[in-house]
């Protein structure tokens, strides 16, 4: 590949990378200004409920859906040309395995709900209206980044976000049962947009094919259990919190995993620009352009997440107020594992690429398992706090499960692994110096306004690459 190929390639995953992160930054950000409010109009016992439910939630999209959205940038490879018909054939599947589980839960309520989900059961049918619906969002918005459509995407998650969060503020303001309120306001309009999704698809795919069912289910079967560990890995601690110290302390995890969460969406903008580009590089076999993208991708994630890390006790006070403030030492552990996630997440890549998502459920379960043993005993022993530096060590166990099964596939320098890891453990050893400065105010102050104006100086720098993206 010339150097002008590589500079256009560049530039798309660049220009893309710049509309997911400042579009879910702006329409995310909206979560983060509403949730001082959220916090003060629930008490903490409503709020480590209200986490509780969304924790759950999380899994069940998961098993209903078979995460079948995430084949839809795989399948473009091979199907481009009737990839309507493969969105709504993966629809339509959904939709039959949600309608089982929608009836195991009808015949099994008191059992699941109270023995199991620790959920009031008259949730039920909020739950799964949500849960039939939400795969046309997730197909519809996959399918137009997997194209580089990322204005749609934008739109759509500002829509979605603006919606679900307006909703929830004014029910939870005029009903008296709060929890309720919030519940209804989150999940019933992001359903009922989802359900108008759901229509518009299933006119553009015209009919389901068997056969597309076979292609996804070979990919995605092995990626439930790899997600559902994953979602354990993130959303564990504070079911078990919740079980072993209470919803209040569970609201106190959940303040600083929403404050980690900052990091989890810079994340998820780069990665949905980076994955449709990186799997179509590797189909042409073009690796020598890999290592020119990530490197200025990784490192700016990671300045992004230093800055989040000297500014902890700030947000942490922002967005629970005083009444939260003791969540502090627990958000740099949550965001390192941020870090650490987001370069196990491009091994990982690999090996979706490369259809061998077998393995990559392997490492995830195992870490899970890890993560829940470790868990059930340290948060018995040293408190809630404990959870997140466990969840940290789950994720470091996945990335050199991660890198070592890449390194076998053949993909051994395929990334920078002295820059990557290098960086890593840079981070990790000033993560415990910045916990140390948060007694320390002034300093803090000082050392962040001198970090902030390195950053800037080196944006300055790149100017030039920078305007001739946007100007595009």
């Amino acid at each position: 590949m010339d150097n002008s190929t590589k500079k256009k390639s560049s530039g798309v995953v660049l220009k893309a990378g710049i509309w997911y992160t400042v579009s879910n930054f702006v329409f995310r950000g909206m979560a983060f200004i509403t949730t001082p409010v959220f916090t003060r109009l629930l008490t903490k016992g409503e709020y480590g409920d209200f986490s509780n439910f969304a924790s759950w939630m999380s899994i069940l999209v998961i098993i209903t859906s078979c995460d079948l959205q995430t084949s839809i940038i795989r399948s473009k490879l091979e199907f481009e040309d009737d990839i309507d018909s493969y969105i709504f054939s993966m629809l339509g599947l959904t939709t039959l395995i949600t309608a089982f589980f929608y009836v195991v839960f009808l015949v099994f309520d008191d059992f699941i709900f109270n023995s199991i989900l620790a959920i009031d059961k008259k949730y039920i049918h909020i739950m799964f209206f949500y849960l039939f619906c939400a795969p046309a969002y997730s197909m519809f918005v996959t399918k137009h980044r997997a194209f580089y459509k990322y204005r749609v995407f934008s739109i759509m998650t500002g829509i979605s976000i603006a919606l679900s969060l307006g909703t929830s503020l004014i029910l939870v303001v005029m009903m008296n049962d709060k929890l309720m309120g919030r519940i209804i306001g989150q999940y019933i309009p992001a359903a009922i947009l989802s359900l108008i999704l759901y229509i518009f698809l299933a006119i553009k795919g015209k009919r389901i094919q068997i056969k597309y069912w076979k292609y996804a289910l070979v990919i995605c079967i092995p990626l439930v259990p790899h997600l559902l560990s994953m979602n354990i890995l993130s959303s564990s601690d504070r079911i078990l919190i919740r079980r072993i110290s209470g919803a209040e302390y569970a609201a106190l995890f959940s303040i600083a995993h929403s404050c980690a969460n900052i990091v989890s969406i810079l994340l998820d903008s780069m990665n949905k620009a980076w994955a449709p580009w990186f799997l179509d590089t590797l189909h042409s076999k073009d690796y020598s352009n890999v290592k020119p993208v990530t490197k200025p991708y990784f490192l700016l994630f990671v300045s992004i997440a230093g800055g989040i890390f000297l500014l902890g006790p700030e947000v942490i006070l922002i967005l629970g107020g005083k009444a939260y403030l003791d969540a502090i030492f627990i958000l740099p552990p949550l965001i390192m594992g941020c870090v650490v996630q987001f370069v196990y997440t491009m091994y990982v890549q690999v090996e979706f690429y490369e259809k061998k998502t077998i393995g990559v459920a392997i490492g995830t379960i195992s870490s899970a398992a890890i993560n829940i043993v470790l868990n059930l005993i340290f948060i018995h022993a040293f408190g809630y706090r404990a959870a997140a530096y466990v969840t940290l060590i789950g994720y470091i166990c996945l990335l050199f499960y991660h890198y070592n099964y890449v390194k076998r596939l053949g993909y051994k320098d395929i990334f920078d692994r002295k820059m990557l890891f290098g960086t890593l453990l840079i981070l990790f050893l000033a993560m415990f110096g910045i916990m140390i400065l948060y007694n320390y105010t002034i300093l803090r102050y000082i050392i962040t306004l001198v970090y902030g104006t390195v950053i800037l100086f080196l944006i300055f720098k790149q100017k030039g690459i920078i305007l001739s993206i946007l100007r595009k």
